[in-house]
C-alpha cells in the first residue's frame, strides 16, 4: 500500500506540477524560460547516486525522514525534470494559434491550459504515468536510506529484505519469489489498462506528430 500511494500521488503530483511548468515555459514567454528549463531539466543530467548524503541530511533536519509525506514529496520532486522535458517538447509542437484562440474566446491562460492543453497532451500523459510510477514503485536505493519502519518503506525494501529472512539458512526461494511476482503485478496491469494510451504516447514522444 505504501508503494501504491507512493507511485500514484508521485506520478499525477509530478504530471501536474510539470505539465505547467511546461506549459508556461513553452507557451506564455516566461522571463528567463530557457534557463528555467535548463535549471529543471538538470535534475535529469547527475546520476542519483549524488543526491544521497545531502538528501538524507536534509531530512533529518528538516523531520521528512522516515515520514509518510516525505517520500512522497520525494517523489513528486524527483519525477519532475524528464516529465517537464517531455511535455515542453510536446506543446512547442502544438501551434501557437491554438492559444491566441483560447484568449479570443475569453480563456486565461490557466483555463486554456487545463482546458485545452491538458486534454491534448493524453497520450503524453498516460506514458509519463506509466514510466514514473512504474520507476517510483521498483525503487530500492531512496526507500532504504529515507525509511527505517516497516509503516513507511517501500515494497521493494521488504521485498530486498527476505534474502535475509532466516537468519543462518540462507535465502528464503520461495518466498523471495512469491513476493517478486506479487510486486510485479501493479505494473503489469497498468500496462495493461494504457496499452492503448501507452503506444499512441511512444509515437508521440518519437515523432512529435
Amino acid at each position: 500500500m505504501n508503494s501504491l500511494f507512493y507511485g500514484l500521488i508521485g506520478a499525477w503530483g509530478a504530471i501536474l506540477l510539470s505539465s505547467i511548468a511546461a506549459f508556461s515555459i513553452a507557451r506564455l514567454r516566461v522571463k528567463g524560460s530557457l534557463n528555467w528549463f535548463f535549471l529543471i531539466w538538470s535534475g535529469t543530467i547527475f546520476i542519483f547516486q549524488i543526491y544521497l548524503i545531502p538528501l538524507f541530511k536534509m531530512y533529518i533536519s528538516t523531520g521528512f525522514y522516515d515520514t509518510f509525506w516525505g517520500m512522497i514529496l520525494f517523489y513528486i520532486a524527483i519525477c519532475i525534470p524528464f516529465c517537464m522535458f517531455i511535455f515542453r517538447n510536446y506543446f512547442l509542437t502544438l501551434p501557437e494559434d491554438i492559444l491566441e484562440a483560447a484568449r479570443l474566446d475569453g480563456c486565461s491562460n490557466f483555463k486554456a491550459y487545463w482546458k485545452i492543453y491538458k486534454p491534448l497532451s493524453k497520450p503524453a500523459i498516460a506514458v509519463l504515468f506509466l514510466f514514473q510510477f512504474t520507476w517510483v514503485w521498483n525503487d530500492l536505493m531512496f526507500g532504504m536510506v529515507l525509511t527505517r519502519s516497516i509503516n513507511v518503506r517501500p515494497i521493494m525494501v521488504g521485498l530486498a529484505q527476505l534474502q535475509g529472512f532466516r537468519a543462518g539458512s540462507g535465502t528464503n526461494i520461495p518466498s523471495l519469489m512469491a513476493g517478486a511476482l506479487i510486486a510485479s503485478v501493479s505494473t503489469i496491469l497498468l500496462f495493461v489498462f494504457l496499452r492503448r494510451y501507452f503506444i499512441e504516447g511512444m509515437r508521440l514522444i518519437t515523432t512529435g506528430e
